[in-house]
């Protein structure tokens, strides 16, 4: 099982939930934890038997963990309804503050991918996350790989941000990802939150190549070539 860090102060679901999607295509199973703020998820992945305000369910074939406070409050929902936590191959972690990065961080994260806006706000914001990873790792090496999010980032922007953060001794992995996020793919996953499925085939190309790049490498074992022969297979 690996744990892969979702990072950053920007509204990534639709991004996590394509991302989940894909590695599912791929014949592995996944997890994805809403451990924002806001914990919006919820309203896009609903429980057809919700009782209470922390559920998993199961939506288009991968999991989802919503309103928990904390991974061990993940835990003991598995242990008490009979869920092996272990049995998943990856699960995802979308964290967008530095108390999340607090609480969901007791089982070891084996990636981070941080999603950065260009923002004052967003910068300001991630700024914090930084820190508080740097703060709860001390001086071993943290492995983050930068997700460009949402927006075309000009180079005085990324240089800023950086700068902001020079303080704490992160440095970038290769490759960078750049998600545009054009009007069709806002248009796509809106959509998909009303269809009642993850739809990844209507997007534009760019994404979709940014999209396979990205699950090969959390893969591993995979290319980008064949992550989006899986995705154009799909039926739906």
């Amino acid at each position: 099982m690996k744990i892969i860090g979702m990072m950053g102060y920007t509204d990534k679901y639709d991004f996590i939930m394509n991302i989940a999607k894909s590695i599912n295509l791929m014949q592995k199973s996944v997890l994805v934890i809403d451990a924002t703020l806001d914990r919006k998820l919820k309203y896009i992945v609903p429980a057809l038997s919700n009782i209470g305000r922390s559920y998993v369910t199961q939506y288009d074939s991968v999991d989802f963990a919503v309103g928990f406070n904390s991974m061990h409050d993940v835990e003991n929902y598995m242990i008490e309804n009979n869920i092996e936590i272990d049995k998943y191959d990856y699960i995802l972690i979308d964290m967008d503050s530095p108390k999340s990065y607090e609480l969901f961080r007791t089982r070891e994260i084996d990636k981070i991918y941080f999603f950065v806006e260009t923002s004052v706000l967003a910068v300001a914001k991630n700024k914090e996350i930084v820190k508080a990873i740097k703060i709860y790792n001390q001086n071993e090496k943290v492995n983050i790989s930068k997700i460009i999010y949402r927006s075309y980032v000009s180079r005085a922007a990324n240089d800023y941000f950086d700068k902001k953060i020079a303080n704490y001794g992160i440095e970038w992995n290769e490759p960078v990802y750049d998600i545009p996020l054009e009007e069709t793919d806002k248009l796509v996953s809106i959509d998909s939150q009303f269809g009642g499925f993850i739809d990844l085939k209507r997007h534009t190309k760019i994404y979709l190549a940014n999209l396979a790049d990205l699950v090969a490498e959390i893969i591993g074992d995979v290319n980008s070539k064949e992550v989006i022969t899986q995705i154009k297979r799909r039926r739906i």
